[in-house]
């Protein structure tokens, strides 16, 4: 029999790429604990100076109370004891993190803990820095599909040149670095498949992560409100939702032209690396009077 593999895991992609419904179907398996986002690992990181030895009680303790008012941290409930978590080894800032996301699954009945944070995916080098034998899925969906969803979201940017940059650095980056490490760290799903043959993909997944399938996870949308803290529920309607294949391509619909020539005109690269259509529209006099108006008029 081989051995438990209870190291931890991360769901890493860019904004609105369908990671919270991976999460969610993670989930619902009986060894794994995906909580909420949880946002400091990295903030904290870079503040460590601040603590300095954390083998001291007193240190350890700071930087505790100081991650449990990060918002993110609260909004998902992942520091419910905090004397239990000080009651453990503490001596380096994985450690800490290793206890809080262990101590939050143990309530959640699981063994394991994984995390899904989309703000990650431009970190992946300081995550295996943090926890080497981590394992990360990288979840990549169509740039342009991404744009649509983003530009429902009121705090989001509505400029397409910037949306479309920003979607192929970040998965591009985490593509690069990932695919240093080897599969054997590192997988990358496409969330078309994910919807399409949810199954097939999920049962990939734990096969990644060194589990046995759970036919559990395709019931996610059982209770997925359940499991998104209240104040998200409105950003995350269609994740809570069973899957919807005809949700897919949305882009072709609501899109205008113009925006269509101008985002492949910025990641037309990544559409290639990913394995996405490409339309191969020349630029229009409306595309390009458009690009002035986002340089110009809608810069955010």
């Amino acid at each position: 029999m081989a051995p438990v593999d209870n190291t931890p895991f991360f769901v890493l992609g860019s904004q609105r790429s369908g990671t919270t419904m991976l999460r969610l179907m993670l989930n619902r398996h009986p060894r794994l604990g995906v909580p909420h986002e949880s946002k400091f690992m990295i903030a904290f990181n870079s503040r460590l100076a601040e603590y300095i030895d954390l083998s001291s009680p007193m240190n350890a303790r700071r930087l505790l109370d100081d991650i449990a008012q990060h918002k993110a941290v609260a909004a998902g409930g992942l520091i419910e004891d905090r004397d239990a978590i000080l009651d453990s080894d503490i001596s380096t800032f994985a450690q800490m993190i290793d206890v809080i996301m262990s101590e939050k699954a143990r309530r959640m009945g699981k063994a394991r803990w994984g995390d899904k944070t989309p703000f990650y995916i431009t970190h992946i080098d300081e995550l295996w820095s943090l926890f080497p034998d981590s394992k990360i899925v990288h979840l990549v969906r169509d740039g342009r599909d991404v744009v649509v969803s983003q530009r429902n979201i009121e705090w989001m940017s509505s400029n397409i040149p910037k949306l479309a940059i920003d979607w192929k650095w970040k998965t591009t980056l985490c593509h690069k670095v990932g695919s240093v490490r080897g599969p054997d760290f590192f997988l990358e799903v496409r969330y078309e498949d994910l919807i399409v043959e949810t199954e097939r993909v999920l049962r990939e997944i734990c096969e990644f992560l060194g589990e046995d399938f759970s036919p559990s996870m395709l019931e996610f949308h059982e209770e997925g409100a359940e499991n998104v803290p209240e104040e998200s529920r409105q950003w995350h309607q269609n994740s809570m939702r069973a899957p919807d294949p005809s949700k897919l391509g949305a882009w072709k619909r609501k899109l205008s032209v113009a925006d269509r020539i101008i985002f492949e005109q910025n990641a037309g690269e990544a559409l290639d690396l990913f394995g996405y259509e490409k339309e191969c529209l020349q630029s229009t006099l409306g595309s390009r009077l458009k690009n002035f108006y986002y340089a110009a008029v809608m810069r955010w």
